[in-house]
């Protein structure tokens, strides 16, 4: 364990950020209660964050505090760039085992976004840029992270994209363990997915597998789709 003294202000302000994330929008006086700080001391700190650009007062008569978007964007990049690196292995042994590619997608806000690739050794393979926005209706990545969104968020994203996956649909991946894309974005494409979900169960992003069609027949699709549900499983 390291000899090195902790800075206690630092401290304070990450358990506010921490209590504010966890129950925003939150007042001082609740901070204090959250916090076990007293009143003076959480009222400082949210003000210090407020200049700093990391919370703001959401709307209301009385002042309680938010994450501010600057803060959710810092928050959402590095953590991406966490789980792109630490998955990257399981991506490369899930492209070994499947011959084909495996993208790392990621949900941000109502869009999924390619965060990770592991190219297919193949000649003729399907493939996105890392950082290429991917379509949401019909992505097999998005049902396999819908699946385990919380209700709010999985109706927010159908707010955003009208005729998305009904609740059956989605507790027939969650019991299934990986969702399927069967040409249902691009003619001569198919796709299976499976979630990565933190230990609270809340999905971080998707591995998916994606080939050309005439590779990836119903059988194929189902094997890949286990395989990619054991990558999942294993990253866990």
């Amino acid at each position: 364990m390291s000899t090195v003294k902790q800075v206690r202000s630092v401290h304070n302000a990450c358990t506010v950020v921490e209590a504010i994330a966890a129950g925003q929008p939150v007042g001082v006086s609740e901070l204090a209660r959250r916090t076990g700080l007293d009143k003076s001391a959480a009222h400082r700190i949210a003000v210090t964050l407020h200049a700093a650009g990391w919370i703001r007062p959401a709307e209301g008569p009385s002042t309680r505090w938010e994450l501010a978007p600057a803060f959710l964007g810092l928050a959402r990049r590095g953590g991406t760039a966490s789980l792109a690196a630490a998955v990257l292995p399981a991506m490369e042994r899930l492209r070994d085992d499947s011959g084909e590619t495996v993208l790392l997608a990621v949900m941000e806000d109502d869009r999924m976004v390619v965060a990770e690739v592991a190219e297919s050794r193949r000649p003729v393979r399907l493939s996105m840029a890392t950082g290429a926005e991917m379509p949401v209706p019909g992505s097999a990545a998005a049902r396999a992270i819908a699946a385990y969104l919380p209700r709010e968020e999985v109706e927010r994203l159908r707010a955003a994209h009208p005729g998305f996956d009904d609740d059956r649909s989605l507790a027939r991946v969650r019991r299934q363990g990986w969702s399927a894309n069967d040409e249902e974005v691009q003619e001569g494409a198919r796709a299976v997915a499976a979630a990565l979900t933190a230990p609270d169960g809340y999905p971080l992003g998707a591995l998916v597998v994606c080939g050309p069609a005439d590779r990836m027949p119903s059988i194929r699709m189902r094997e890949c789709g286990r395989l990619a549900a054991e990558a999942a499983s294993d990253f866990r």
